[in-house]
């Protein structure tokens, strides 16, 4: 690890490559952040964080579905920034994914050189893998960020570059953040632990008193929250695990799944051949190469961070998304940004010798080859990156992931058209009837409801109704009165409603199996009043309004009825 002080020119020089780099990173990150509408999870996390804003003693309200809640903390501080809330939420996510570039770079430069820093802050800002996640408002750029640091930090640890009690407590309050996260957290604090034992760190004197005390700091913070938090109320739902069906049960796991860990095996390798781009797994291959030859622990320690945790979402999970491995990506960036520096440092050489010329490279043309090398890893990145920028719906995303962020139901075209047609007829309803218009939605989290939810969250002129009955029961009560809810995630406070006021109420109608046609059978009063197709034009947001009554808009206000 580089342990000596850089001179005030190096100084100068990092500074200004990492000015650069913060740039280039902004400018991807931030060019037409909305250009791909808010995806279903987005809308799930944006909403807490309207729920905390609006209510600070709902700040555990994510708990209700199983979720730590740091990632809707913060969202929830970033709302009161911007008006967009989709905005709000990824920007959550570019900031993390800049601390995580940061942290790429200190690592390649503290443990190889400043080029090798350099070049791996530069594939992970290009690599697709990153650039798209890190402009949406999920949780796993959080959770990479802080990996990142965290894995920094071991760093300091066993090379003995900080203080000692200083680096455990450090290192105990990320993995704190991480837990806090999400947690899958676990699968990336145990390389810092191989670390330790890879370095021998554990022999000194003193290391298991500041082990302790670094293991305790999460434990402490996570059962503070747990203790807290409010009851999971979601079907299927579990603390800490969230969603026990995407885990093997266990007298499953016991049999030995083959040909389930077959099939994790290929949608795993089908992800990282999509995002990572074939210069970057080339560099990979060749990095494994030299860890083959050599067998440094530095480069173990970033293969174990690259392998181990996806090896064990393989072994363990029933289904999981390309998002999930996020977290291994910088590590991947790492291993490729140290190969590009060591193939700038060797093949000047060779050319050298080849032409009998002194066998010393001047650094200006190691500098120059660097250059060249990133262009070449850094060229199919960026047609991949351009693609993604100018539409999303051209990017060459996995078939999954074209299915949940771009065309199936969970992606978020649709959402805000239906957002601004119900804002629209909310204002109309109160000119015409003198009160607010009464949205109904159903209990699923998730896009369309939940998305239209964000964009709606706040409007004086609507009145958003969890039918938290339906489909057992039809939309329209029985009774002449009905129990309005806060939200979806929230029993009270509880307020009485006379049955009237959803004479014209309108329906966000789910992602659900309940065939439409049913549900009119049903609910005879309501008929499909707005409709926006989705991109694969199988799907589609869907409005359904109340005309049991029916009357038009010119008629009397309510306090003339």
């Amino acid at each position: 690890m580089q342990t000596q002080t850089p001179s005030p020119s190096h100084r100068r020089k990092q500074a200004l490559a990492l000015a650069l780099l913060t740039l280039l990173y902004a400018w991807t990150r931030l060019f037409a952040l909305t250009r791909l509408p808010i995806f279903s999870d987005e809308a799930i996390y944006i909403h807490w964080a309207q729920i905390i804003l609006s209510d600070p003693t709902q700040i555990l309200v994510s708990m209700t579905d199983g979720k730590p809640p740091l990632f809707m903390w913060l969202n929830a501080m970033t709302l009161a920034w911007f008006n967009d809330p989709l905005v709000a939420g990824r920007v959550v996510s570019v900031l993390a994914g800049w601390a995580a570039m940061l942290g790429v770079f200190f690592i390649g430069r503290d443990l190889f050189s400043p080029r090798a820093g350099v070049a791996s802050a530069l594939l992970y800002v290009l690599l697709p893998y990153t650039l798209f996640f890190d402009r949406l408002a999920l949780v796993d750029g959080l959770l990479t960020a802080l990996g990142v640091w965290s894995l920094r930090w071991a760093f300091h640890i066993v090379h003995e570059t900080r203080d000692s009690k200083k680096a455990f407590r450090v290192l105990g309050v990320l993995w704190g953040l991480m837990l806090w996260t999400k947690a899958s957290a676990v699968l990336w604090i145990v390389i810092p632990v191989l670390m330790f034992f890879m370095w021998g760190a554990h022999k000194r004197t003193g290391f298991w008193m500041q082990m302790g005390v670094a293991v305790s700091i999460p434990l402490l913070m996570n059962a503070v929250i747990y203790y807290l938090a409010p009851p999971v109320r979601m079907p299927g739902r579990l603390p800490f695990l969230h969603h026990l069906a995407y885990f093997i049960p266990l007298e499953e796991l016991i049999r030995f799944p083959f040909l389930i860990w077959i099939r994790n095996l290929w949608i795993t390798h089908e992800f990282f051949a999509t995002y990572l781009t074939w210069p970057v797994a080339l560099l990979l291959l060749m990095g494994l190469v030299k860890l083959i030859q050599k067998k440094g622990k530095a480069e173990m320690a970033l293969w174990s961070w690259l392998v181990l945790p996806g090896l064990m979402i393989v072994l363990v999970a029933q289904g999981f998304f390309s998002r999930y491995f996020l977290p291994m990506v910088p590590a991947a960036a790492l291993i490729a940004g140290l190969t590009v520096d060591r193939l700038a440092g060797w093949l000047p050489g060779r050319l050298a010798k080849r032409k009998a010329s002194s066998s010393e490279v001047p650094p200006r043309l190691q500098t120059g080859v660097l250059a060249l090398l990133l262009v070449g890893a850094g060229l199919t990145a960026a047609v991949w990156d351009a693609r993604l920028l100018n539409d999303p719906r051209t990017a060459s995303l996995h078939a999954l992931d074209r299915l949940l962020y771009v065309e199936g139901m969970n992606s978020g075209y649709g959402v805000k058209a239906a957002a601004d047609y119900l804002r629209q007829e909310a204002v109309k309803n109160q000119q015409h009837r003198g009160y607010e218009l009464y949205l109904m939605i159903p209990r699923l989290p998730g896009n369309p409801a939940e998305g239209i939810t964000v964009y709606l969250f706040g409007d004086p002129n609507i009145v958003f109704v969890p039918a938290f009955w339906w489909p057992e029961k039809p939309l329209l009560p029985d009774s002449n009165h009905f129990t309005l809810r806060p939200s979806i995630y929230q029993l009270f406070p509880r307020v009485r409603r006379h049955a009237h006021l959803l004479d014209f109420a309108y329906f966000v109608y789910p992602n659900t199996t309940y065939p439409q046609e049913t549900f009119l059978q049903v609910n005879p009063g309501f008929h499909k009043e707005w409709s926006h197709p989705k991109p694969d034009k199988k799907h589609s947001v869907d409005l359904f309004q109340n005309f049991t009554e029916k009357l038009e808009l010119e008629l009397p206000t309510l306090g003339k009825r």
